[in-house]
């Protein structure tokens, strides 16, 4: 089940405990118009005493909060892409005898949210690398035409200057009218009122983690690959960024993540494993798909995990 879905159920859910909520709003209402009329009857005495017995059992549905706040960003805009943003054919990366991977082959379309998965050391990062052209590789790696990547690597909250402010921070790379609501952005990112004043270098792992999101986010990119950019996120943190990341992609843009989060895998359109081949031969892709088809996958490491997530949403859904 893919994000988009899982806001449809979302808002449906909500939906029936608002049904829900209001029946029992009206139970509860009868229920003490009932008490307060025949309080001081005797004649009515026990059965005002089990009404109020009642009223003090019921348990109080509550409906889920959605904080609409947080999906304020706007995007600056970004050049749309060719139809094909990364073409990969039998690439391949070697440190001398070691082969890391070798043999991947796959095309990711625009419009696609495609995750990385496989155990850590069978290359996902290094597959990276040599998309952004950091290491030289085998094979052949086309990135499409007009295609801007923006790029989180596992380090990117480190690389923050310290010793600025995290409205700084944001506001040296905001652009146009986006700097007029640099605070109304922050707020969404669970940064408002004092925290936008905070110096960077004495925010929490987490938290340096999503002011580097926001920074990333507000560059007029069409392609982001994110490694890991999940690392010390609280589990709303995640949900959240899975919105975000959702609403770009629904732009027409494209996103690479590579992941452990099954929350974030499970969100993906497209699922590539990375895993490992055999002898000395390093990792390739042992199965792609749906998140659906790599959970049924038997060659797929993660599949097995994701399975697991995958059944517990199904039987919240029955």
């Amino acid at each position: 089940m893919n994000y988009s879905h899982f806001v449809v159920l979302r808002q449906e859910r909500i939906e029936q405990q608002m049904r829900a909520w209001q029946n029992q709003q009206k139970q509860i209402a009868d229920t003490e118009q009932f008490i307060e009329r025949f309080r001081y009857k005797a004649t009515k005495a026990v059965q005002v005493q089990s009404r109020m017995k009642q009223l003090a059992k019921i348990e109080r549905i509550e409906v889920d909060e959605v904080d609409t706040s947080r999906l304020s960003l706007r995007f600056p805009p970004a050049p749309r892409s060719g139809d094909f943003p990364l073409i990969l054919e039998d690439v391949g990366k070697a440190y001398g005898s070691h082969q890391v991977f070798d043999g991947c082959t796959f095309t990711i379309r625009r419009g696609e949210k495609v995750a990385f998965v496989g155990k850590n050391g069978e290359g996902k990062s290094t597959l990276v690398k040599c998309i952004m052209d950091e290491i030289p590789y085998t094979g052949t790696l086309k990135v499409g035409h007009n295609v801007k990547i923006g790029y989180f690597a596992q380090n990117q909250a480190q690389l923050l200057d310290g010793d600025i402010s995290v409205f700084d921070t944001i506001d040296r790379v905001a652009v146009g009218d986006i700097r007029l609501k640099i605070r109304d952005i922050l707020g969404a990112f669970m940064f408002g009122g004092e925290a936008s004043d905070k110096k960077v270098k004495v925010l929490s792992g987490g938290e340096k983690t999503r002011l580097a999101m926001i920074r990333l986010l507000l560059e007029p990119v069409n392609l982001l690959i994110l490694d890991e950019p999940t690392t010390g996120l609280h589990t709303a943190d995640v949900h959240q960024l899975v919105e975000v990341l959702q609403r770009f992609v629904d732009k027409g843009n494209t996103v690479v993540i590579i992941e452990h989060n099954m929350d974030m895998i499970k969100s993906a359109d497209w699922v590539i494993d990375i895993g490992p081949e055999g002898g000395d031969a390093g990792g390739t892709v042992v199965a792609e798909g749906t998140p659906e088809t790599i959970a049924d996958s038997e060659n797929s490491y993660t599949g097995r995990f994701l399975k697991e997530k995958l059944s517990g949403i199904n039987k919240k859904k029955s």
